[in-house]
């Protein structure tokens, strides 16, 4: 190979990596979860969450993710086991999930048993407090399509039946709870995009 073959190389390679970087700048990139509004706070050993976002999927996908019980440990790392367990008298899906929950040093594996109502633009879970490490609790999920991207609510409130430190539970559990919300609802939209 000569000189001049290698330099046309080197110039060739080079505006290759020139072009590529200019349509990456050029391309626009895409819209990400916008959040609306979130407010976690514990009080009296009782969890609340509140959240609203537009997630950048079209509903017909986010329902997908959304009602795809089995699949919601690949929407939150803490989620270790997530399955179906059996259906109501009144057909409502019984979920069984595993999760490692952590705040600040504290941590602790919580089973979870759900029954989940599921309806247009809608799901329900509720404890179901003989077979779950909490105590009480409720979580209520709403959705709806706004052209190619989806309005989702989420509100949940619980109590664990196990002792939390007061001072977790003062300086780690609500923002730990903020950011797990956030990123469950990114995971979503990641998750409802790839369909």
């Amino acid at each position: 190979m000569t000189r001049r073959s290698s330099a046309h190389e080197r110039r060739v390679r080079y505006l290759r990596a020139a072009v590529l970087t200019a349509l990456a700048a050029c391309s626009t990139p895409a819209p990400a979860l916008e959040v609306k509004a979130i407010d976690a706070r514990v009080t009296d050993h009782r969890y609340h969450v509140q959240f609203e976002a537009v997630l950048a999927a079209p509903v017909e996908h986010v329902t997908r993710v959304l009602t795809d019980y089995a699949g919601y440990a690949s929407l939150d790392p803490r989620i270790r086991e997530s399955r179906v367990i059996g259906t109501t008298d009144t057909g409502q899906a019984v979920l069984r999930t595993r999760i490692r929950a952590c705040a600040g040093l504290f941590c602790r594996t919580v089973l979870r048993t759900e029954q989940v109502a599921h309806a247009d633009g809608r799901l329900v879970a509720e404890i179901m407090p003989g077979s779950s490490d909490v105590r009480q609790g409720i979580a209520r999920t709403q959705w709806r399509g706004e052209g190619q991207q989806t309005r989702v609510w989420y509100q949940a409130d619980f109590e664990p039946g196990f002792w939390v430190p007061d001072i977790v539970a003062r300086h780690y559990a609500a923002t730990s709870l903020r950011e797990s919300v956030v990123q469950l609802f990114e995971n979503v939209e990641a998750g409802a995009r790839e369909q």
